[in-house]
């Protein structure tokens, strides 16, 4: 922070608006008095007031701790000397006043603050100032005191500006970091158990049926292939899932693995971020249903209702093998299906019914989807075509 280049100008600005009022007022003072003793006491009592009002307002300020007594002590600084000084010192309390304002609490820093300004004048008019003179010095410690205490704000929102963008980069390191796991774990994580249930059911042919086995074999080989290109595609962030194409996927692979499967998509054409979502949720129910169920029959269903809102449930009859939870949030997949839902706008729900099949279910709002286009209304075709074969 103290190396940012702003941060070094701001801070300057306060020093050096610092060192403009000490100048100011050795010259004002001295000019006003001869003797050489007069004039060291006024330089000394300003060296003073310089330090205490760059502990105050300056990069290097004192903890808060320190402040009631920096501040008692600036203002006897500030006010004693008019003992000696007289009318040539109505011009200091201005910084005395910032000082007020950088320290104490407001509402109470700005009612002192006109206290101070407003006791200007009586206090000139103690030492003989005309109305003239007076005015002035009310004047003179109102835009002092704003100055010092505007300059001293101004390095501060830099630090704080400096410090949010810092916490924003973070932040977005964080969210890149967390999307890449998610979509490692949502696509591979599918993909990898197929894989591997191929692999076991390649392991009962080999001997009963080699062909089969063979041909098992080379799917695993393409998914392997579709995983590592998967992977490629994640690190860039530009992976488009479909619905359709995910449910027909999801469908052969159960189907491979003797396990009945149909999909009835019947929701339209949907927005990309919200098909991408939804394409999601397949995959990752399907990922679950392979470890931890044995189930004998997967439906996957979506519509669209008349307001626009999209349901896709995707069911089975199997019962997890190792008691997993049947609620979102029990596991990493589902508490990232969660959040990607959430993020459109939906909320998925998951539920194991009295007749023992697990429900996972994903409901959002359609309505801002496009129209559909002629490759996607074939799509959709062909999918309906496949789930009824």
């Amino acid at each position: 922070m103290a190396g940012d280049p702003l941060s070094r100008l701001t801070q300057g600005i306060v020093v050096m608006v610092a060192v403009g009022f000490f100048v100011a007022s050795v010259v004002a003072t001295v000019r006003n008095h001869d003797g050489l003793v007069y004039q060291l006491s006024a330089v000394v009592v300003l060296l003073l007031l310089l330090g205490f009002q760059i502990m105050h307002a300056g990069p290097w300020r004192l903890e808060r701790l320190w402040w009631p007594w920096s501040l008692f002590a600036h203002g006897v600084l500030t006010y004693l000397p008019f003992l000696v000084f007289d009318g040539s010192w109505v011009g200091i309390p201005g910084s005395f006043a910032g000082s007020v304002l950088l320290t104490v609490a407001a509402p109470r820093s700005w009612i002192l603050f006109g206290a101070l300004a407003a006791g200007q004048y009586p206090l000139c008019a103690a030492l003989d100032g005309n109305f003239g003179q007076c005015v002035n010095a009310v004047v003179s410690t109102v835009v002092g005191g704003i100055v010092v205490y505007g300059v001293a704000r101004l390095a501060d929102l830099t630090a704080e500006l400096r410090a949010a963008r810092t916490e924003l980069a973070e932040r977005a390191v964080d969210q890149e970091r967390l999307r890449f796991a998610r979509d490692l774990h949502d696509l591979l994580g599918y993909s990898l158990s197929v894989a591997a249930l191929k692999c076991q059911l390649a392991q009962r042919l080999a001997l009963e049926d080699p062909a089969r086995a063979r041909a098992e074999m080379s799917e695993v080989l393409v998914m392997v292939r579709q995983a590592m290109s998967d992977a490629r595609w994640i690190s860039s962030g530009d992976l488009q899932m479909s619905l359709a194409r995910e449910s027909r996927s999801a469908v052969a692979a159960l189907r491979a693995a003797g396990i009945s499967a149909d999909a009835d998509l019947d929701c339209g054409v949907l927005r990309l971020e919200l098909d991408a979502v939804l394409a999601t949720v397949v995959r990752e129910a399907v990922t679950n249903m392979l470890r931890h169920s044995v189930p004998g029959h997967c439906e996957i269903r979506a519509d669209r209702d008349e307001r626009g809102t999209v349901r896709l449930v995707v069911s089975n009859d199997g019962v997890p093998a190792d008691g997993g939870p049947a609620e979102p949030g029990g596991g990493r997949g589902l508490e990232n299906l969660t959040e990607r839902l959430l993020a459109v706008g939906g909320r998925l729900t998951a539920e194991r019914d009295d007749s023992g099949w697990f429900h996972l279910s994903a409901v959002v709002e359609a309505s801002s989807a496009p129209k559909a286009s002629v490759r996607a209304a074939r799509e959709a075709g062909s999918e309906r075509a496949s789930s009824a074969a």
